[in-house]
């Protein structure tokens, strides 16, 4: 059940099961308390509908009534400013910048290519190795932010394809991955975050799932 304040309005999230930059928004979502209806995409060409939102055909897209964002930061800046609770943007201007970096980073990857994944799960384990990674928390840059909803995305979506002893056989990156497993939601609803991202089953229909935490 949802505590404190109910947002009045569900936004529509435009992508696929099988994309890490969507799965990044839904775990995002469950962080921040925010309802998503899920719309599944395939066709992001010339001619696809989604155009009209977003006219280089950038995914994913969050419409909230008029208003429109597309590209996984806008998105995951604009889920972290509706939602409740302590931002997951540092305050911090260091911080901050490594976590765009990694959002950054973590969007580049394919998890679909092998070396793509394991060049990107590389620099993760390099990441949570180093000194600045455990400077106030175990997260990526430290405490929990939006890099780690950007980098769940990825580890979610190479699991799901099979993929996830590329994730296991890291060790800093496989105990990073349990614990976002478990992160409570930072909106202190009685929700798990990592529950809202897609499932083998999701990717596999091409289902996009809906996020109703504040229904009622």
């Amino acid at each position: 059940m949802a505590i404190g304040d109910h947002l009045r309005e569900v936004i529509d999230l435009h992508g696929s099961p099988s994309c890490h930059h969507t799965n990044a928004c839904l775990i995002a979502a469950g962080e921040k308390g925010v309802d998503l209806t899920g719309h599944a995409e395939t066709d992001w060409g010339p001619s696809g509908s989604i155009r009209g939102m977003s006219p280089l055909g950038i995914g994913p897209i969050l419409k909230d009534r008029t208003c429109v964002v597309y590209g996984i930061v806008a998105c995951l800046t604009y889920i972290d400013d509706k939602g409740f609770g302590p931002s997951l943007v540092p305050r911090n201007g260091f911080t901050r910048a490594r976590m765009f970096q990694e959002i950054g980073v973590a969007a580049q990857c394919n998890p679909s290519d092998d070396a793509s994944l394991a060049s990107a799960l590389d620099m993760l384990e390099a990441t949570l190795s180093s000194d600045l990674a455990n400077l106030k928390g175990d997260y990526v840059v430290g405490q929990y932010s939006l890099a780690d909803s950007a980098w769940a995305g990825v580890c979610q979506v190479a699991t799901n394809a099979g993929k996830g002893n590329a994730v296991s056989s890291r060790a800093k990156v496989n105990s990073w991955f349990a614990s976002v497993q478990t992160h409570p939601s930072t909106s202190k609803e009685s929700i798990n975050p990592f529950s809202c991202m897609s499932t083998k089953a999701d990717a596999d229909s091409g289902n996009l799932r809906d996020i109703r935490i504040n229904a009622g």
